[in-house]
């Protein structure tokens, strides 16, 4: 069962930029919205950094199960055989994420009006149908598996591409902003960093490019989205050396058709977003990280208009795919 969360919005402006880990916390907001604190509504005192540092996020009131009750079941004419503990390996993995930290690079479908940095484009609740932010995949997340979130570093609108020596504009995921933005108090490095951009790219028809993960990317304006992928990859690594990352593949992406409600949406390049998909996971493979493949997280074509508000923004029923997809990598129990 959800634990109840007490949202508090404070007035004050937060100046402080924070360093550490290599990677430092901006503290901008779309239109200077004032910065906001989730606490845990049965801690007494649980101190949450405000907006321009963290947002803090807590889960489950009850415990998570880490072994499954044994068969008790005595052998019979063999002595008193004792009795076996069977361990759920994935409920092990969840219970020892309990308190642990993750920041998210993302765009609009992981905004929430409030939770990004200063500065951010937000999507929800102004826009699409997640009208509370208990709806949205990374605060599930968070609230299932007992998570603390440091940063919600997401833009509407963002694609990966563009100019990576840009310090300004949130609208570059391989910027020197976007992948600085995501430490904790006093600059303190993420546990884990759960990245999911791309759509933009796709919708806007980037050039895939050919670069799978290794090759070396120049600073400036990076044009296709295998650079873009790549050199933000090199910079998040570099920024959060003990982070573990992990990579999202992207939902399918629908234009209204007559013989489905949804048909996939093909861009200016001919491609479709599991052509993007497809690069993503080669680039992480290339590098050893986990990937989370939210293109078979239950959201089809089929049921498009029922997960999304528009074919590319998940409503609260997308949200929670999503979110148990990123649970499951989390916890080990991918695939």
């Amino acid at each position: 069962m959800r634990r109840a969360v007490l949202t508090a919005a404070c007035a004050l402006a937060v100046s402080a930029v924070l360093w550490g880990c290599g990677g430092g916390a901006d503290t901008r907001e779309e239109d200077g919205a004032a910065s906001v604190n989730v606490q845990d509504n049965s801690a007494e005192s649980a101190a949450v950094t405000e907006q321009g540092g963290n947002v803090g996020a807590a889960g489950s009131g009850e415990e998570q199960e880490t072994a499954l009750a044994d068969d008790s079941a005595a052998a019979a004419g063999q002595g008193g055989q004792d009795s076996s503990v069977v361990q759920d390996s994935g409920a092990q993995e969840a219970a020892q994420l309990t308190g642990t930290s993750f920041s998210i690079l993302g765009d609009s479908i992981s905004t929430f009006q409030g939770y990004n940095p200063v500065g951010y484009y937000a999507f929800f609740p102004n826009n699409g149908e997640v009208a509370v932010m208990e709806d949205t995949w990374w605060y599930r997340v968070a609230d299932d598996l007992e998570l603390t979130l440091y940063v919600n570093s997401s833009s509407s609108g963002a694609t990966v591409a563009g100019d990576s020596t840009g310090t300004e504009d949130p609208q570059c995921g391989c910027n020197e902003l976007r992948t600085n933005d995501l430490s904790g108090p006093e600059g303190a490095c993420p546990e884990r960093v759960v990245i999911y951009l791309g759509t933009n790219d796709f919708m806007k028809a980037v050039p895939l490019g050919d670069n799978d993960g290794t090759g070396l990317v120049e600073e400036g304006v990076v044009e296709t989205f295998s650079d873009a992928y790549t050199l933000m990859l090199d910079k998040v690594q570099a920024n959060y050396p003990l982070a573990e990352i992990y990579c999202c593949t992207l939902l399918p992406v629908g234009d209204y058709g007559t013989e489905t409600p949804y048909v996939d949406f093909v861009n200016g390049e001919q491609l479709t977003s599991a052509d993007y998909g497809d690069v993503i996971i080669r680039i992480a493979e290339s590098r050893g990280l986990s990937v989370i493949d939210l293109s078979d997280c239950g959201v089809t074509l089929e049921n498009l208009h029922e997960m999304t508000s528009d074919g590319v923004h998940p409503t609260a029923a997308g949200m929670e795919r999503i979110a148990e997809a990123v649970e499951k990598a989390l916890a080990g129990q991918a695939g």
